[in-house]
């Protein structure tokens, strides 16, 4: 691990500082037109900044690959690709509830209404979203069908490639800013296990699962015991004539039915099975993996000075700006983080656009990057790490607030996200039946509403202004 995180240094120590003549030193382009930024996604995150963007006067366009705004929060029954070839990227099922409070996901200074539920369903959210593009009118800045293909710099501007997929066309055109926030959950993560090949069941990830419709009756392997494996588990252990779930998850299991199987990490298949690390067996007839997502950037051209993988991005000041490239701005790269640091970020670059507060120079942004770097060799970190935020929430809300003046979010969201994360695994089957308040910034309370179906109601009305 000590040579991995030495070639991070002596990569960036030589490769930034060699080709400074080739470096955007300034986030001001030099040109007589009105500055133009392209925002790459409409969900969450982009309608964040798109609204931050809007209130600030920043001229700008929202290129949205489907045809809907919302990103993982709209429900769209189909999966693979749309009628034009495009990815169906969102991962929202039927009777889908957040599994962290409302609180914690809501956009500064626009919270639900009071009656909402702590954790509302998937189509409630939506329509929170919806009320949200037309409280601050964000409709007309949103392009839809518009699939990026490649984002490539050119001496002083982005060139913007991206395919109208309703019209079957692509167009490339000059953008000053260019701010990504297509999502966390976008390329799937699938297990390598010996045998796959000769299994005659289906196996599937999680993302194409839209509903436990499909598995009435039938003999189902869960894979994995992350947020999407234990929801699924409790959709599932009711309908199916059996649920095997592999995991090695150390939780307050709830009393599933007799027809739930715990089972340890799989081992191979077999054509009508799986076997298991303990050497038992399962007959199954779907495997559904719960096994995650990795990032996913393919649009990101060479030219952009970054390193990108699956698991990191680097390196990035504020695990937002690129850099090399300060024009560049990545929203969802922190991990371990709530919806609220999303909308944190969407204002600091939205204020980093509209020229609110000067960035450091290169070298120092450089230097408070490998100073996290160090941070995370001293506590033994992997270099898949780098873009974690977690337990230092609470200070990155901080952080952004005194370099750019972002509104300050409660410190008492990060009490309410731990735990709320631990709780979750204490009751499975009822940490959504509470409800939470914020009584101050610093403090808040919790109750139980009794259960049945409070939580499927939602109070929004889409014609509030």
């Amino acid at each position: 691990m000590a040579t991995l995180w030495t070639c991070v240094f002596v990569l960036f120590n030589c490769y930034v500082f060699s080709v400074s003549d080739e470096v955007e030193t300034t986030i001001s382009p030099d040109t007589p037109r009105i500055p133009f930024t392209c925002v790459i996604g409409a969900g969450y995150s982009g309608l964040a900044v798109a609204r931050y963007m809007k209130e600030l006067g920043v001229n700008f366009r929202v290129f949205e690959a489907s045809g809907n705004f919302g990103g993982q929060w709209r429900f769209d029954p189909k999966v693979g690709n749309d009628e034009y070839g495009v990815p169906i990227f969102t991962s929202t099922y039927k009777n889908l509830r957040t599994n962290t409070p409302r609180q914690t996901m809501e956009y500064s200074g626009f919270p639900f209404p009071d009656s909402t539920p702590t954790y509302p369903t998937n189509t409630c959210f939506y329509k929170y979203l919806k009320s949200f593009v037309k409280q601050f009118q964000l409709l007309d800045n949103i392009q839809m069908h518009s699939y990026v293909r490649s984002v490539k710099w050119a001496k002083n501007h982005w060139d913007f490639t991206y395919t109208k997929s309703d019209e079957g066309k692509n167009y490339t055109i000059p953008c000053d800013f260019v701010v990504i926030a297509n999502g966390q959950y976008v390329a799937t993560k699938m297990p390598k296990v010996p045998g796959q090949n000769v299994f005659k069941g289906k196996i599937m990830h999680s993302h194409d699962y839209k509903g436990p419709d499909a598995f009435v009756g039938k003999k189902v392997l869960l894979v994995g015991a992350g947020a999407s494996g234990l929801d699924l588990a409790t959709h599932l252990s009711n309908v199916t004539e059996k649920l095997v779930h592999s995991h090695h998850l150390n939780y307050n299991q709830p009393d599933f039915p007799k027809t739930y199987i715990k089972k340890p990490d799989m081992k191979t298949f077999l054509p009508n099975g799986v076997v298991f690390q303990d050497g038992t067996m399962e007959e199954v007839d779907v495997v559904i993996c719960c096994t995650g997502y990795e990032y996913s950037h393919p649009f990101l051209d060479k030219s952009a000075g970054l390193t990108a993988s699956g698991k990191f991005v680097l390196p990035l000041h504020q695990h937002i700006v690129n850099i090399r490239h300060p024009s560049m701005t990545f929203i969802g790269m922190a991990r371990v983080i709530i919806n609220r640091v999303l909308d944190a970020q969407a204002e600091y670059i939205a204020r980093l656009i509209a020229g609110m507060f000067k960035l450091p120079s290169q070298e120092e942004m450089l230097k408070i990057w490998l100073q996290h770097v160090y941070t995370l060799q001293d506590m033994n970190k992997k270099i898949v790490d780098v873009n974690i935020v977690g337990d230092q929430m609470d200070q990155y809300f901080a952080n952004l607030t005194q370099e750019a003046g972002v509104s300050r979010a409660p410190p008492v969201l990060t009490e309410i996200r731990d735990f709320n994360a631990k709780y979750r695994l204490v009751d499975l089957l009822n940490y959504r039946d509470y409800e939470y308040e914020l009584t101050d910034p610093f403090h808040y309370r919790k109750w139980y509403n009794g259960g049945g179906t409070k939580g499927s109601q939602c109070p929004i009305d889409i014609e509030r202004k």
